[in-house]
């Protein structure tokens, strides 16, 4: 609702806005608090616990997982409410098992943080003061006796008792801190005589001539009534007649849309919404509407069987989608905290980064309207994980009843999305019973027993709730099919490939491990200094101190990045420098996969890396960190994700360059191989013209032998650039291939010239270097963004990069820094 009410004729909806107090459970005073709010974020602001995020303040918090917790406020209903036949309170985001009390009277009891909740408090509502009150249980008290009653441990441990964001619980990358709270503001709702619980829009047919579109709604009523149904959109108006019955129900109507404009995947074309409406009136008079912006677009899961295996892409409005993205997992481990700006510029960053896929892992949280709408806006289409994770889970009647209400709630309200390309059962619960050693924890009994569970909610349940009510999004069963040990999972399904960091394989094997769709795959390195200097003491700034190891949640992980970097980088003389180069690192790395999955195509139709974002500041695979501070990685993927691509690869000996486009039409370029000494020597240069890159394809589209494009200069002491451009000259994709890893350049030392400008909305920076400079950082104190960053300077290029701010620098020449590869040996 855009605002607080509508108008008396029609459900009266308003927030319930009030003073809140909360407490630990029956002692100590009232404290205020603002809600929403977690119960970490509540203690904080009354400075009755430190940071969580500072130091190693987490291990001193772990007391709140087992206390009890309570909420209270007093809030007024107005007359025109109180007048109302039903009068009802609704509740989303109760974290997770609460008691609700409204003027002392019990009226709900929740177990899923998932749900929301609804009571009719027509009976209990009074003109004056109305004490709301909240009681929360301990999470982990909760469920103990029905953990311990099992008579096994379920792998992924008690918080799999719980229908309660997993990774509140601890993860690879993030804090444990298991709290509850008022993750929404409840939600007071009136009416007489009819309501509209549910509204959405979904094609049936689209040709280039009309769209067929069923727009299909559930109610309640306390009457029959014969009405007219309006469906209005782009001032057109569509006209029905329809008997209104009492009791709950659902109809529909449809109607056509001429020369549709189609929603398109960033990338493929405009994400174009329609602003649908649905009204009834009864007697001329309206007595219900709906407001629902969608887009008109198919979507599709190919899973078809071909020579090589099985196929495993998606089809965007009859089309093949090469997916370009990444795993997204919540943006704070306090979801309070998550501001709409935080969420518009993440996904800002996604579309500046040519993606048009996110998935929403498993472990995290079902995200808020806002994420879903600005997917919509954006073009970014959205694989949506159940949360379910890396677990099993039980199998009793009343968790799975709990289970399919919540996904029967999740499925109405997503699916109206034209963003929403996939529901998918769970994050590698599959695979980790296969593959992980977790059925030898069971004896034969028990193991029939857990997979007789994991088949009802996987592989019956949710796809018969998806198929039911999902408005033909597609099903997938688990992620991934099958796991990295099974040689099926490079012919068939989608393919987490963790062969580099866990089983510390070279970067190259990335050429080689090549699936039919990449969802998962990806490299630690840690956040830029700032980040770390944020939450750390000068003391703390060591790899292996006790802080530091507290914001690395890997139990190997400071070592693989250590052992990675040996491979490929000369050891970097300080902690701040390691910091840097551990950010190279992986950006390099990761471009070896995500190149490989994109020269592949169509074998290979997707390449989501894990992960972008962070829940705290913390050392992970993340390519933006918790503040929002691109790494390297993520200017990289910018490059690498760009619709038309140059594709370097030495085989036999032979430089091959793939053209890739993701583009719907044929594209014409010119394309320019030259070959440098690190010192600026021309040692060959070569360009062809015309060449024809096809829609949505692969090529190579040029080659030449090694020794002839380098002139048999040492393969330490070459660049080679190659760049593609349009016949009018625009270049279209850049990029300097190496021959060694940077630990083998013959890097020279050099220096920087810099100079900073003011200029519209932020400052301009501009950089020369007169050798090849490796990975040129910009840094500043203030906060903003650069155009670019983590660059390569050739000889004598002159570069100019954009600080975008809204601060005033006093000294702006002097505010910005400058360093590069060379200077951490």
């Amino acid at each position: 609702m855009t605002s607080d009410a509508q108008s008396t004729t029609s459900p009266i909806r308003q927030i319930v806005r009030a003073k809140w107090e909360f407490r630990q459970a029956e002692k100590g005073d009232w404290m205020p608090v603002k809600v929403p709010a977690s119960i970490h974020t509540a203690l904080l602001e009354n400075k009755k616990i430190e940071d969580p995020f500072y130091r190693d303040n987490e291990s001193r918090l772990q007391w709140i997982e087992a206390t009890d917790w309570e909420f209270q406020c007093t809030f007024q209903v107005d007359d025109e409410m109180l007048q109302r036949k039903h009068l009802e309170i609704h509740f989303k985001g109760l974290d997770t098992y609460a008691h609700v009390y409204l003027n002392d009277s019990l009226i709900l009891e929740t177990n899923n943080m998932f749900r929301s909740w609804t009571a009719d408090v027509k009976n209990l509502v009074k003109p004056g003061n109305n004490a709301l009150h909240i009681y929360f249980e301990s999470p982990v008290k909760k469920v103990e006796n029905d953990w311990k009653n099992l008579g096994y441990e379920l792998p992924g441990g008690i918080r799999t008792m719980s229908r309660k964001a997993q990774f509140h619980y601890g993860w690879d990358w993030g804090p444990k801190l298991v709290g509850a709270g008022i993750l929404n503001l409840p939600e007071m709702l009136a009416w007489d005589d009819f309501l509209l619980e549910d509204v959405y829009f979904t094609p049936l047919e689209i040709t280039d001539e009309k769209a067929r579109v069923l727009a299909r709604y559930r109610y309640r009523s306390d009457a029959d009534m014969k009405t007219q149904l309006i469906v209005r959109y782009d001032k057109v108006k569509s006209l029905d007649e329809k008997m209104v019955y009492a009791g709950v129900h659902e109809d529909s109507t449809w109607f056509d849309v001429p020369n549709p404009r189609l929603w398109w995947c960033n990338g493929m074309g405009e994400p174009y919404l329609y602003d649908f409406s649905l009204e009834l009136k009864y007697q001329g008079r309206s007595i219900e509407k709906a407001d629902v912006r969608s887009g008109i677009r198919t979507i599709e899961l190919v899973t078809t069987p071909d020579d090589k295996g099985q196929n495993f892409y998606f089809k965007l409005n009859g089309k093949p989608v090469f997916a370009k993205g990444a795993n997204y997992i919540p943006q704070d481990m306090f979801q309070d905290r998550v501001a709409p700006g935080q969420y518009k510029a993440l996904l800002d960053d996604v579309v500046a980064s040519n993606m048009n896929m996110l998935r929403v892992w498993g472990g995290g949280i079902y995200e808020e309207d806002l994420f879903y709408q600005l997917c919509d806006a954006r073009g970014i289409m959205v694989w949506q994980d159940f949360m379910y994770a890396c677990a099993l889970y039980p199998g009793s009647g009343s968790f799975l009843k709990n289970a399919a209400a919540e996904a029967y709630e999740q499925i109405v309200r997503l699916r109206s999305h034209p963003c929403m390309a996939l529901f998918c059962g769970n994050n590698e619960n599959n695979e980790a019973w296969n593959n992980w050693g977790w059925q030898m924890q069971f004896n034969e009994s028990q193991r029939a027993q857990l997979w007789r569970d994991y088949t009802t909610l996987f592989v019956d349940l949710l796809p018969t709730y998806v198929s039911n009510y999902g408005a033909g999004i597609p099903y997938w069963e688990s992620s991934p099919k099958y796991g990295r040990a099974n040689p099926k999972s490079l012919q068939e399904g989608d393919a987490h490939y963790w062969g580099v960091w866990h089983d510390e394989e070279p970067f190259s094997i990335l050429d080689k491990k090549v699936p039919r769709f990449m969802s998962e795959f990806g490299f630690q390195s840690f956040p830029e200094w700032r980040t770390i200097v944020s939450f750390t003491e000068e003391q703390d700034r060591e790899l292996e101190s006790p802080v530091m190891l507290a914001h690395q949640k890997h139990p190997r992980g400071n070592a693989l990045i250590a052992e990675y970097m040996k491979r490929d980088y000369r050891t970097p003389k300080t902690f701040e420098d390691f910091v840097y180069v551990s950010q190279l690192l992986q950006a390099e790395g990761m471009r070896t996969g995500i190149e490989a999955h994109r020269r592949n195509k169509p074998y290979c139709m997707g390449t989501l890396y894990w992960q972008l974002n962070d829940v705290w500041p913390v050392a992970s695979w993340s390519s933006i960190d918790y503040y929002g501070r691109w790494k390297a990685m993520q200017y990289y993927v910018r490059e690498i994700y760009k619709p038309v691509a140059a594709l370097p690869i030495i085989e036999d000996n032979i430089l091959k360059v793939y053209g890739v486009s993701d583009l719907m039409l044929d594209t014409l370029v010119n394309i320019r191989v030259r070959a440098l000494s690190l010192e600026g020597k021309l040692l060959s240069d070569v360009t062809a013209q015309d060449i024809l890159i096809h829609p949505d394809s692969s090529k190579v589209i040029w080659q030449g032998y090694l020794k002839t494009v380098t002139n048999k200069n040492k393969a330490d002491d070459t660049v080679i650039e190659i760049v593609l451009s349009s016949s009018e000259g625009t270049v279209i994709y850049r990029r300097l291939f190496y021959l060694v890893s940077p630990k083998d350049l013959a890097l020279s030392r050099t220096s920087i010239d810099l100079k900073v400008e003011p200029a519209d909305r932020g400052y301009k920076i501009t950089v020369q270097a007169s050798k090849l400079t490796k990975n040129v950082y910009l840094q500043t104190g203030a906060n903003g963004f650069f155009s670019d960053n983590y660059f390569d300077l050739l000889p004598g290029e002159r570069k100019t990069v954009w600080f975008k701010t809204e601060q005033i620098l006093d000294s702006p020449q002097s505010a910005f820094t400058v360093k590069h590869l060379e200077e951490t040996y």
